[in-house]
């Protein structure tokens, strides 16, 4: 099918990253976000349904506090955030405004992304924008989260957010045009790849290393979130975003590189316990077990589980591992922690005798709440 599935997206996530946003002064490359809006405004009228994930915010505080390195300090951070995220929203604001189009922001932690309930609740709050012509600009809530600003970025936001929706394709904007047989600034002769079918180990490592002193992310970082994201059955693009003309992307022209669905759609709850950003414990399990989950297609038994790491309530997103320690399916689990730790190794009939309760579940995760993972 090649680039033929872009022609058909309708619900598609676009990212902009903070060197495609910025000058290299930290202010706000004006002409470029004009540009992104009024393509993005005529897509929406086209009954497109977007989101942008924006990032830029950190620097652009940074270039109002007349700060010219990034500092590490977690607070003056947050304070960046702060005042370059009103900066950020207001920019967008004024030129959708003048595109015709409503804008809204959400402001979001991989902890809503995580959590089954608030998960649900953005979901639901993002179809609610699209119903009234909005256009949502999203961003991580840097201003109050710790971890997000030291490791987070907006490429495995937008990946998990992209899943989240049910989109069916992930544009990630960048300053390069996109994945190059070796480092263009190395190899000025270097080919760019039109299209990768899969993201192995060895395209990763090819590509580590962090971006600017001011943005988060990299190139890496852009093939993690193309690899979430593919897996989940969705398209993924790494372009340049300031020659990018997303109208001709979405028509299938050859701009950036294209990451092609690994496998169909998944959806609903499934999909969530796939691709939570965590899991709240690990359980590993002997060979019989995986072969029983795996090829058999059955439920989690007690009596397959070695070991568990973790402590987690009822209900918990875990981790399932062999014997090697790979993971290999995510499920929501019917006991504790403490509780598995009792029962692991033993026949289902023993439940009763060892929790001491006659009510139990005979499974410790339900096939119906399991995903196996490739």
């Amino acid at each position: 099918m090649g680039r033929e599935a872009i022609k058909a997206a309708n619900r598609v996530v676009i990212k902009l990253g903070t060197r495609v946003l910025t000058r290299k002064d930290n202010t706000l490359a004006d002409s470029v976000l004009r540009s992104i809006v009024t393509q993005a405004a005529r897509l929406a009228k086209r009954n497109k349904e977007l989101i942008v994930v924006s990032s830029g915010a950190i620097a652009l505080g940074l270039s109002r506090m007349h700060l010219e390195k990034r500092p590490a300090d977690i607070t003056v951070l947050q304070a960046a955030a702060s005042l370059g995220q009103s900066r950020l929203m207001h920019a967008y604001e004024n030129e959708f405004a003048k595109a015709g189009c409503e804008t809204a922001q959400i402001l979001l932690t991989y902890e809503d992304i995580q959590n089954r309930k608030r998960y649900l609740n953005i979901r639901n709050t993002i179809f609610a924008l699209w119903s009234f012509g909005t256009i949502p600009i999203v961003n991580e809530n840097d201003a109050v989260s710790f971890s997000e600003i030291r490791f987070g970025d907006n490429d495995l936001l937008a990946a998990y957010l992209a899943n989240m929706i049910d989109a069916d394709l992930l544009v990630l904007l960048t300053d390069i045009d996109g994945l190059y047989e070796k480092n263009p600034k190395d190899n000025p002769k270097s080919r760019l790849l039109s299209e990768i079918g899969r993201i192995d180990e060895h395209i990763l490592d090819s590509a580590a290393g962090k971006g600017s002193a001011f943005s988060s992310g990299g190139m890496e970082s852009k093939l993690k979130a193309a690899r979430i994201s593919t897996k989940a059955g969705i398209g993924a693009v790494i372009a340049s975003g300031r020659s990018c003309d997303l109208e001709k992307l979405l028509g299938g022209d050859e701009i950036g590189t294209y990451f092609p669905p690994a496998v169909r759609k998944m959806r609903g709850k499934k999909r969530w316990i796939a691709f939570s950003p965590k899991t709240a414990g690990r359980i590993v399990i002997d060979s019989g077990g995986e072969r029983a989950i795996v090829r058999n297609k059955k439920s989690l038994l007690p009596a397959g589980i070695r070991e568990v790491f973790g402590s987690f309530p009822i209900g918990s997103n875990v981790s399932i591992e062999n014997e090697a320690h790979t993971e290999i399916a995510r499920g929501l689990s019917n006991f504790s922690s403490e509780e598995i730790r009792a029962i692991k190794g033993l026949n289902s009939k023993r439940i009763p005798q060892v929790l001491g309760s006659d009510t139990y579940f005979e499974e410790v995760i339900h096939r119906d709440n399991m995903v196996i993972l490739e």
